[in-house]
């Protein structure tokens, strides 16, 4: 219980630090490197794994009530494009992993884990989870979110000035306003406290049926189906912020001297899945512009696998149909964290 305390605390003083220094997902990353250089040089770093049914449960009711009506009846209008980009994203992960299994001996489930296009939380309680080396797997998401996010922005004015289709920015449409609620009011515990117990009897429910990641699935359902049904206000971003701290420690607490050396390989295939990432970025951008489903900006950000919400942000500052960016975006979040993985899981047992 000391060890576990003792990680906990780490784990928030450097989540603290990277939220200063203004890192992406400073809560998850933070908490993962303090953690793992602790681990790496005492070795007294400690968090049972059992503990990220937790964080599943708490990112499934995020990610749920992010899903609104308004997403549901654009998805029609654009699901010949979403499927496009899904399988874009399903061969790119296959080719990729096995490319690194083959090539830089990395075993296929990790391999396979680290390609997919998810959220760097997600992702790496998918890989604790399913028995994958989850400090190769986080390492190799993060590469990925912290690539896209400082490369987009002049990657898509890149392309478009190229190629002579620096089209004049749409006109920023205003935002719908969004139920909140005051922190710490009685109706806004209640509502927490309503998502998060639907959530969890979702989560329990999917742990009871064995399902793969199972808990993450049910938990987004279950909260997905509230939203749509009772309107609930957002999740409280602390409780999603605490959540990320914990399965951040638990990624941290995995790493010793022996995986540090083994991370220290993954510059080439870290360099090769972001590459990879921009040629599908690139492709599906004028497939998705050249059937007029949207502008070459928008169908850029739309098809970039970085974190949905700040794909979001940097596309309502840069130009872009933002509904349709922000529908695809969640698109790839739940058939990343729905469908992917038990395409691996089925492809890995066979």
């Amino acid at each position: 219980m000391v060890k576990i305390i003792g990680t906990l605390v780490v784990g928030f003083l450097g989540s603290t630090v990277a939220k200063r220094l203004k890192m992406p997902a400073a809560f998850m990353t933070g908490s993962m490197l303090a953690v793992a250089l602790f681990s790496i040089i005492t070795n007294e770093m400690f968090m049972p794994g059992s503990l990220k049914v937790i964080a599943q449960v708490v990112s499934g009711a995020y990610i749920g009530q992010q899903v609104s009506k308004q997403d549901l009846l654009n998805f029609p209008k654009l699901a010949k494009s979403i499927v496009l980009l899904m399988t874009f994203f399903t061969i790119n992960t296959f080719v990729m992993g096995f490319l690194f299994a083959r090539f830089f001996s990395i075993d296929l489930v990790t391999a396979l884990l680290s390609c997919l296009p998810g959220g760097i939380m997600d992702v790496s309680l998918i890989s604790i989870d399913m028995g994958a080396q989850a400090e190769i797997v986080a390492t190799m998401q993060l590469a990925r979110l912290v690539g896209m996010l400082l490369i987009l922005p002049y990657w898509i004015s890149f392309i478009l000035k190229r190629l002579g289709k620096d089209d004049p920015k749409p006109e920023p449409e205003k935002p719908a306003l969004k139920k909140s609620l005051t922190f710490g009011t009685n109706r806004e515990i209640s509502n927490n406290l309503l998502i998060l117990v639907v959530s969890g009897i979702g989560g329990l429910l999917g742990m009871y049926l064995q399902i793969p990641v199972g808990a993450l699935i049910f938990s987004l359902i279950f909260s997905c189906g509230l939203k749509l049904l009772k309107n609930t206000a957002p999740l409280n971003n602390k409780i999603r912020q605490l959540a990320q701290i914990l399965a951040g420690s638990i990624i941290g607490s995995t790493f010793t001297r022996e995986s540090l050396e083994q991370i220290s390989q993954l510059l080439i295939p870290a360099c090769l899945l972001l590459g990879s990432y921009l040629f599908i970025n690139v492709l599906f951008g004028f497939i998705v512009y050249k059937r007029g489903i949207l502008d070459l900006r928008s169908a850029l950000f739309a098809s970039s696998p970085a974190g949905a919400t700040d794909i979001s942000l940097i596309a309502g500052e840069l130009g872009g149909d933002m509904p349709k960016i922000a529908g695809i975006q969640i698109c790839r979040t739940l058939y990343t964290i729905i469908v992917l993985p038990i395409l691996v899981r089925l492809v890995v047992n066979e």
